[in-house]
Order: structure tokens, then sequence, then C-alpha cells
């Protein structure tokens, strides 16, 4: 892939990342609570910004958009990592009454894992190949 169809590529991810995360933030949880709102919502509002580093091809834009990347690697392996002990709690304190609960943390640690962990990865592999 030559070097501007990889930052467009880059570009379109972090689009789509950014947006879902807020969507998820804003339109989905039921409740509001700082502790997930303002960071998500700073995550997400990072990725746009390198979006628009990215298509305005400022000088600073590849560094903005592994920031970008090592932020949202690393927040998604916290949250597949909380979800995974949550998961084990569950099911270990409650038994069988939290298998259900179990199945759920699960199912939202598998959703999550490959936008918020293995999509940063691979972004930063392609911003690694940019030098």
């Amino acid at each position: 892939m030559t070097e501007p169809r990889r930052l467009l590529a880059v570009a379109i991810a972090q689009f789509v990342v950014g947006v879902l995360l807020l969507a998820a933030v804003w339109g989905v949880l039921p409740a509001r609570w700082w502790p997930i709102d303002v960071p998500f919502s700073a995550l997400a509002l990072l990725q746009l910004a390198s979006v628009g580093a990215l298509l305005a091809r400022k000088p600073w834009a590849l560094r903005l958009s592994r920031v970008a990347g090592w932020a949202m690697l690393v927040a998604g392996a916290g949250l597949v990592s909380a979800l995974a002990l949550t998961v084990a709690h569950l099911t270990g304190l409650y038994g069988p009454v939290g298998q259900g609960g179990a199945l759920l943390m699960g199912v939202i640690a598998a959703l999550v894992l490959p936008y918020l962990v293995l999509l940063p990865a691979l972004q930063l592999a392609w911003l690694r190949a940019q030098r």
C-alpha cells in the first residue's frame, strides 16, 4: 500500500472509531458518569483531531496519530482487562446466578477488542512504516 493510501486508511479508521466511541458514550450508555464520559470523550476527540491533521497534511499529523493510537490501545487494553476481570469475578463469586452477567461482559469484551485494541495496533504498525 502506498504512503498516501495508507495514511488515508488510518484516517478513515480513526474517524470511524472516534465517531463510534462518541456515539457509544453519549448515545448508548444509559447514565452519565464522569469517570467514563470524560476520558472516552477526550479519546474520541483526539482520534478526530488526528484525522483532521492527517487530511490537512500537517507536519505533526503522524506524531498526533501515533499518540492517538497508543492512547486508544492503552485504554482498550485496560477496558478489555477490566471486563475480563469482571467476568471472572461474577462467575467465581455468584456461580450460576452470575453467569448471565458474565456472559454479557464477555460479549462486550469481544465487541470492544477489535475496535479498541486490534485496530489501534494495526494503525500503529502502518504508522511505523511511514518513517
